[in-house]
């Protein structure tokens, strides 16, 4: 097995499980994936190979039960619904390269590889469990996470999910003896953003010393819809075992190891104890590098009410598309998103942000500076080289500045503030061209007048491009459509070419005769929004 890092940028989602169809909280982290793998491209001047990795986890009993309620065969269940996931995901723009399925033969492989190796470094043994056992989560809970209900019914305090009593023979995972290096590790390098998390691992595995090793197997007698324990019939692997190895499918385990480790791995705050604890556990009784990076994201509220099938609110991402259209969804959830928090999905609130920044701000401020009673002949003015009016220097310093404000903040992930900050520097725009009126330079015959004129189309449309190089991984199809008009270059859409008055001469902007430009249509809000 060789390891040798390439010049690559590795960053995976979950994989969900295909009990259900697709909700807005899997289209969010793929989406987050989706956004900070475009970000490396563009602030790259040499992109680094992407390795985008997603997919489903199509073993375990709650998925065994699925199946038979709905009269099919576990892989015809999981086949249907892992259709609707990558539709789900084509349909947004998720550009990911590589998906896996946990019923894939390459991952099957890979699961038992793993296995295999475990064992040669002594850390599994057979051994007996019992404990509360969760079918909706696939795992067991601990004791002081259980508390019964009025009919005596045993559920998990945090989700009210049942919980049943299981005593069985399994192969047991040596979790205690990572214990110090992974409290070590998440101490050193502080691998989980944003920072709360970390905290809150090494609480959760302080609370995990108490119960000491792990469970890993399954009976077939209780579970049969699983990965085969090697050389034991009578066991499946337990499926998070499963589900976590997905990530080494996805590079080539064991034997194409160039792009490990993970340099970022988008988690929801739900699973945190599996991708905190279990993962780098795993990964060092195999002596491989653990991930540089966990980012860890809240749940999706609904007028802030927490989702539900029983109250009815959960939101249909293929809804969300024929409403906002797929930047406009990608807009939304990014900006109203912190990771630190739950965020809260309000449609009303949503269409004001489309329609205000999207269609006003940047759609409306390139029509204005196109259109034929300002710039006839659709020209983009070369470099001026006359002096600048007060109002022109103060928007070129604000240029200036937002590459690296834009840089900082989605270093951090922090994809609201530099929305944030591109849209206050389109509002200053639209300010300034308000402020030196070409309705009424257009019409002067003084040279001064048609040279501020001039100066204004420029800077308004340098102001576009960079702010749409910048916007490129929130609302790639608009970013697309805009640079294209403006005639940027491919190669010239990184980053590293978001300096303003770069010099360059007269060019033609890529506009039809008599075409109506829209970045984005304007939407209708209706009194059932509020």
């Amino acid at each position: 097995m060789t390891i040798s890092r390439a010049a690559s940028y590795f960053i995976s989602t979950p994989i969900y499980y295909v009990n259900s169809k697709p909700h807005i909280g899997h289209l969010y982290s793929n989406l987050l994936a989706d956004t900070i793998a475009r970000w490396q491209v563009v602030k790259h001047r040499s992109a680094p190979k992407i390795i985008f990795s997603t997919g489903t986890d199509e073993h375990g009993l709650k998925i065994e039960r699925a199946a038979l309620s709905a009269q099919l065969s576990p892989l015809e269940f999981c086949n249907q619904v892992t259709k609707t996931f990558r539709n789900m995901f084509d349909q947004f723009a998720i550009e990911y390269t590589d998906y896996i399925r946990t019923t894939d033969k390459k991952h099957c492989q890979a699961v038992q590889h793993v296995w295999q190796e475990l064992l040669k470094q002594n850390l599994i043994y057979k051994g007996s469990y019992e404990g509360w056992y969760s079918v909706p989560d696939e795992c067991f809970v601990s004791e002081d996470e259980i508390v019964k209900d009025q009919t005596g019914q045993a559920r998990i305090k945090e989700s009210n999910r049942p919980v049943e009593w299981t005593e069985e023979k399994n192969y047991m995972f040596k979790l205690n003896q990572f214990h110090e290096r992974i409290e070590q590790w998440i101490k050193d390098k502080k691998p989980l953003y944003p920072i709360k998390f970390n905290k809150l691992a090494l609480i959760q595995l302080n609370e995990l010393k108490k119960q000491g090793d792990i469970s890993i197997s399954r009976e077939t007698t209780r579970l049969s819809w699983g990965i085969q324990v090697p050389n034991d019939s009578s066991q499946v692997v337990y499926v998070w075992i499963d589900a976590l190895i997905n990530y080494l499918t996805a590079v080539g385990y064991p034997d194409h190891m160039i792009h490990w480790p993970p340099n970022c791995q988008i988690i929801g705050k739900d699973i945190l104890r599996f991708h905190a604890i279990y993962w780098p556990a795993l990964l060092l009784g195999l002596n491989l590098e653990l991930p540089r990076q966990i980012v860890v994201h809240g749940h999706w509220l609904k007028d802030d009410t927490k989702m539900s099938k029983s109250v009815g609110n959960v939101i249909d991402p293929s809804d969300l598309l024929s409403k906002l259209q797929c930047d406009g969804v990608r807009y939304c959830l990014l900006r109203e998103d912190v990771l630190s928090q739950d965020a809260n999905f309000n449609e009303y609130k949503m269409k004001k942000y489309l329609n205000a920044e999207l269609a006003n701000t940047l759609g409306n401020l390139l029509n204005r500076v196109t259109s034929l009673s300002i710039n006839p002949s659709h020209i983009y003015p070369s470099s001026p080289s006359s002096t600048f009016s007060s109002s022109a220097t103060e928007l070129i310093d604000q240029c200036i500045n937002l590459p690296l404000r834009v840089k900082t903040a989605y270093d951090s992930y922090e994809f609201y503030h530099g929305i944030i900050a591109i849209m206050d520097v389109l509002r200053a725009c639209n300010a300034y061209v308000q402020h030196e009126q070409p309705w009424v330079l257009v019409k002067s015959t003084i040279e001064n007048d048609q040279q501020r004129l001039q100066i204004l189309i420029y800077l308004t449309l340098e102001c576009l491009r960079i702010c749409g190089i910048l916007l490129q991984p929130i609302v790639p199809s608009i970013t697309k459509q805009l640079l294209d008009i403006l005639d940027i270059d491919q190669s010239k859409r990184t980053l590293h070419d978001c300096n303003v008055l770069i010099e360059h001469k007269e060019k033609k902007l890529n506009i039809m005769k008599n075409q109506r430009i829209s970045l984005y249509q304007r939407l209708t809000i209706v009194e059932n929004d509020v």
